[in-house]
C-alpha cells in the first residue's frame, strides 16, 4: 500500500485493525510512514476542532422533545461547519470521551497491530541516536615497521577468541509487510561483533569484522571479512590492531563504532556509510528467536581449551555433515578457531551469518508479524546502529527475495598478509596493494574469487 491508497482509505473514515484486508495494511503503513501517520493526526485534529467549535445547545423549552443530532458527516472532517450540539455540553466531557474511542479502538486492532507497533519500537531503541563521549585522543605513532613497532592500543591476548558479527542481526527481522521504497544507490555497513560478556562493562573489540555491501538496483549484497590482527592505522590513536579501534570509545559504543568505521574507511580507501554492533547474548537470543539454523559442517572440529563466556575454558566438538545449532551452539561454532586457524574462523562466520538470512527467508519474516516482534525483542538490548530506521526497512524489503546463494562472500586471507610486527609474530601486516584489492571486490565483484 502507498501514501494515496493509504490517504483514500483514511479520507473514507477507515481506521487500522484486523477486520479487513484493507484495514490491516493500513495499520502496517501507518506503522512505518511518518506522513501518513501525520496525515491520520491531521484528520482526527479537524474532527476534534469541529466538535469543540459546537456550541452548546440552548435549554430546551418544556414542550419541546429534545431531538439528538446527526453524526459528524465525512464531509464535516473536510470543512467543519458550526451546528448546534447537545451531546457534549463540556471539554471535559469530549476529551474523556475521546480517550475512552481509543482505548475502545486499541482494543479492536487485535494483536497484529500492536506487535507490529512494538517491532517499530524495538527498532527504534536499535537505531536511536546515542551522543559519543568525548574521548580525548593520544598522540599518533609512526607507522609500524617490521623492526620496531610501537602498538597504541590497550594490551591484547593473542588467544582471546572472538564473536560473530552482528549482521545476523539486524537486516532483516524488521521488515515490514507492505512494499517500503527502496533506497537509492548501493550503501555499505560496517558488521562489529564485539567479545563484550554479559555483565562486563567498558570497552569492547569487536573482533568480529565484516563490511557488508548492499545494492538494491543490482540486487548484489557481498560482504567483505576482514582478520581480528590486522596491524593498521587508527585515525587519532596511532596503530593497533583493527579490532582494539572500538576500545577507545571507552565504553561508549557509539563513539567506539564511529572510531571503527573511520579505521576501516582508512584502511581500504572506501566510504563506510553506517555501522551496526552486536555482542554474544545478543547474537545467542538472536539465533534462538527464529528456532536456531542449519549449517554444513565441512570437516570435523575438535577443541579442548575453547574459552568460554565465564572466562573458564570447554572441550567442544563438531562432527562433520549438516549440524542445527540453537543460538549458544552457533556462537560457539563462530568462534572456534585453535583447530585451524582465525582465516577459517572468518568463513564459518559468514557460513552462520548466510544461514541467519537464510533462515528468515524460510521462515518469511517479513510477512511474520509474531516472528519479527520476537527477534526484534531479542536485539533490541544488544544492538546498536546509525543506520536510519526507514532505510533499514526499505533495504530488507527490497532485498526480501535474496537467496544465501547470492550472496558474495570475500575474505581477506593469509595470502594477502604477513605475520609478525616486531616482538609480536601474531600480528599481521597486509602485503602491498591487499586493501585496494579486497575493497574492489567488494565493491565491483569478483567470480573467480568468492568463496564456496
Amino acid at each position: 500500500m502507498n501514501c494515496d491508497a493509504s490517504r483514500h482509505l483514511l479520507d473514507r473514515g477507515l481506521t487500522p485493525g484486523s477486520q479487513s484486508p484493507e484495514r490491516a495494511q493500513l495499520g502496517f503503513h501507518l506503522a512505518q510512514c511518518a506522513s501518513c501517520r501525520a496525515y491520520s493526526a491531521a484528520i482526527e485534529a479537524r474532527l476534534l476542532d469541529a466538535l469543540l467549535s459546537m456550541p452548546a445547545a440552548p435549554p430546551p423549552r418544556a414542550e419541546q422533545p429534545v431531538l439528538p443530532p446527526p453524526p459528524p458527516s465525512p464531509a464535516m472532517l473536510a470543512t467543519p461547519s458550526p451546528r448546534p450540539m447537545g451531546l457534549f455540553p463540556t471539554k471535559a466531557v469530549l476529551a474523556s470521551l475521546v480517550v475512552l474511542g481509543v482505548l475502545v479502538a486499541a482494543s479492536m486492532v487485535g494483536p497484529d497491530l500492536l506487535r507490529l507497533l512494538h517491532i517499530h519500537q524495538n527498532v527504534q531503541a536499535m537505531t536511536s541516536p546515542r551522543a559519543p563521549q568525548q574521548v580525548a585522543l593520544v598522540a599518533p605513532t609512526a607507522a609500524p615497521t617490521q623492526a620496531a613497532p610501537t602498538e597504541a592500543a590497550p594490551t591484547q591476548a593473542a588467544a582471546t577468541a572472538a564473536p560473530l558479527p552482528t549482521a545476523t542481526a539486524t537486516l532483516v527481522p524488521t521488515a515490514t509487510l507492505v512494499p517500503t521504497p527502496a533506497p537509492s544507490g548501493p550503501i555499505t555497513i560496517a558488521l562489529l561483533g564485539t567479545d563484550q560478556r554479559p555483565g562486563e562493562t567498558g570497552g569492547a573489540r569487536s573482533d568480529a569484522i565484516i563490511v557488508l555491501r548492499i545494492d538494491p538496483e543490482r540486487r548484489r549484497v557481498a560482504m567483505l571479512s576482514l582478520p581480528r590482527d590486522l596491524y593498521v592505522k587508527i585515525p587519532g590513536y596511532g596503530y593497533s590492531r583493527i579490532n582494539s579501534a572500538m576500545m577507545y570509545g571507552r565504553g561508549d559504543v557509539a563513539a567506539g563504532a564511529a572510531i571503527a568505521k573511520d579505521t576501516l574507511e582508512h584502511a581500504l580507501g572506501t566510504p563506510i556509510d553506517y555501522t551496526m554492533t552486536i555482542d554474544f547474548q545478543g547474537f545467542i537470543d538472536a539465533i534462538d528467536a527464529i528456532g536456531g539454523v542449519t549449517v554444513h559442517v565441512d570437516r570435523e572440529l575438535h577443541d579442548n581449551k575453547f574459552p568460554t563466556m565465564d572466562y573458564g575454558y570447554a572441550k567442544v566438538h563438531f562432527p562433520q555433515g549438516d549440524q542445527h545449532f540453537d543460538g549458544e551452539t552457533a556462537l560457539i561454532y563462530s568462534r572456534i578457531r585453535h583447530p585451524d586457524s582465525d582465516f577459517a574462523r572468518m568463513k564459518r562466520q559468514q557460513i552462520v551469518l548466510t544461514a541467519v538470512l537464510g533462515r528468515f527467508r524460510e521462515q518469511g519474516l517479513h510477512e511474520n508479524i509474531a516472528q519479527l516482534d520476537a527477534v526484534t525483542t531479542a536485539l533490541r538490548a544488544y544492538v546498536h546502529t546509525d543506520l536510519p530506521e526507514e532505510r533499514l526497512l526499505g533495504l530488507a524489503w527490497a532485498m526480501r527475495d535474496l537467496t544465501p546463494a547470492q550472496i558474495e562472500r570475500y575474505t581477506l586471507d593469509q595470502s594477502l598478509v604477513t605475520f609478525g610486527v616486531g616482538d609480536d609474530r601474531w600480528a599481521e601486516q597486509p602485503v602491498d596493494g591487499a586493501f585496494d584489492l579486497v575493497a574492489k571486490r567488494l565493491l565491483e565483484g569478483d567470480p573467480e574469487k568468492m568463496l564456496k
